[in-house]
C-alpha cells in the first residue's frame, strides 16, 4: 500500500472552488489510482499492467478451478493465452509448459506475468524468482519481479531488483521509471523526482515516466507543475483514461473547474466505468468557475515541458 500523505492547501487557491480540508485529501486520494502504472507494453513485451485484486490462493496452486492442462503445451499457445488476456488458461499453460521445459527462463517469467495479471501476486513473485534462479541477467524478471514486490509493499525487496537490472542495462528508461516508484514508495521524492527526470532523459516519449513525476508532484502539493508532464502525456497516448482523470485533477487543484470538466470527460470517454472519474466529474460539475483564474494553455505548457526534458 502506498504511504498516508496528508496534503496542506496553499492559501492561494482561487476563490469559487471547494479545495481545502478533506476534499483536498479526496483529491489526492482519487489521483492515486492511477499514478503508479507502468507503459503499455508493446506485443512483443509482456510487460503487464497493474493488477487490482490479489487472489486467496495459496502460492503454486493454480487460481482457477479448472482442471490442470495434459498433454505437451507449446509457449506460443500459452503466450497467445496471455496476448488474448486469458490469464487464468495462461497460467495454467505456462504452469504445464514449465514442467515439460524447466529450464527455459521465458517460462518461468511468463508465468510470473500470467500468475500476476490471473491475480496471484504471491505466484507471481515464486515463478519470477525461479526465472531469475535459471538466469540472474533476466533484466525482465528484475523489473517485473520489482513490480509485483511494490504492489505488496514491498518496495524495499523490489529495491535491489530495480539496481540489478540497471546495473545490467544502464540505458533502460524503464528502470529508471521504476527506481522512481521504489524511491517515492519509500518515502524520497525528491530521489524520485530525479529518477523519473533521467528515465525522460533516456526516452522523452515515456509518458508514463511523466505521469509517475506529476504524482509526486501533486503529492507536494505542486499542481502547476503537475500540468506540464500530464499535458504531454495525454498528447502522447491520448488512449490512457488515468492520464485525463489526474490532468483533471490537477486541473481542478489550480481552479481551471471548466478545463478540469472536460478532463473528466475525455477519460470517461476511453473508460466509461472508470469510477473515480466520474465521482471527480460529478464534483466538479457543482462548482463554479472562478472569472478571475484564466483557462490554461495546456498545448503550450506540454512544448514547455518537451524543452524542460531536452535541457537534461
Amino acid at each position: 500500500m502506498r504511504k498516508p500523505f496528508t496534503l496542506i492547501p496553499k492559501q492561494t487557491t482561487p476563490r469559487g472552488t471547494l479545495m481545502l480540508g478533506a476534499l483536498a485529501v479526496c483529491l489526492i486520494a482519487a489521483f492515486v489510482a492511477g499514478a503508479c502504472g507502468d507503459k503499455t507494453p508493446k506485443t512483443s513485451d509482456a510487460n503487464a499492467a497493474e493488477v487490482t485484486t490479489p487472489s486467496p490462493e495459496t502460492p503454486g496452486v493454480p487460481t482457477t478451478t479448472e482442471p490442470a492442462v495434459t498433454g505437451p503445451v507449446s509457449f506460443e499457445d500459452a503466450q497467445t493465452a496471455f496476448k488474448d488476456k486469458r490469464y487464468d488458461d495462461a497460467l495454467r499453460l505456462f504452469t504445464t509448459y514449465t514442467t515439460e521445459q524447466p529450464d527455459n527462463v521465458w517460462g518461468y517469467y511468463m508465468l510470473g506475468l500470467s500468475a500476476w495479471k490471473a491475480g496471484d501476486r504471491d505466484r507471481a513473485v515464486e515463478a519470477l524468482t525461479l526465472a531469475l534462479g535459471k538466469d540472474s541477467t533476466h533484466v525482465k524478471s528484475h523489473l517485473n519481479l520489482s513490480r509485483v514486490l511494490i504492489e505488496r509493499g514491498q518496495a524495499e525487496q523490489a529495491l535491489p531488483h530495480v539496481e540489478a537490472a540497471l546495473r545490467i542495462d544502464s540505458t533502460s528508461s524503464e528502470g529508471f521509471r521504476l527506481l522512481g516508484r521504489v524511491k517515492d514508495e519509500l518515502g524520497d521524492p525528491a530521489g524520485a523526482i530525479e529518477q523519473f527526470k533521467r528515465a525522460l532523459a533516456l526516452d522523452p516519449c515515456d509518458a508514463w515516466a511523466m505521469n509517475n513525476l506529476a504524482f509526486v508532484y501533486v503529492n507536494q502539493s505542486r499542481f502547476e507543475e503537475a500540468l506540464g508532464p500530464l499535458a504531454r502525456a495525454t498528447e502522447i497516448d491520448s488512449t490512457v483514461a488515468q492520464f485525463h482523470n489526474n490532468l483533471g485533477l490537477a486541473l481542478e487543484r489550480t481552479g481551471r473547474v471548466v478545463q478540469a470538466v472536460d478532463a473528466y470527460r475525455a477519460a470517461l470517454a476511453i473508460d466509461s466505468t472508470y469510477q473515480k472519474a466520474s465521482v471527480n466529474l460529478a464534483r466538479v460539475e457543482a462548482v463554479h468557475q472562478d472569472s478571475s483564474v484564466a483557462p490554461v494553455d495546456l498545448g503550450g505548457l506540454a512544448r514547455s515541458f518537451v524543452e524542460q526534458v531536452k535541457q537534461r
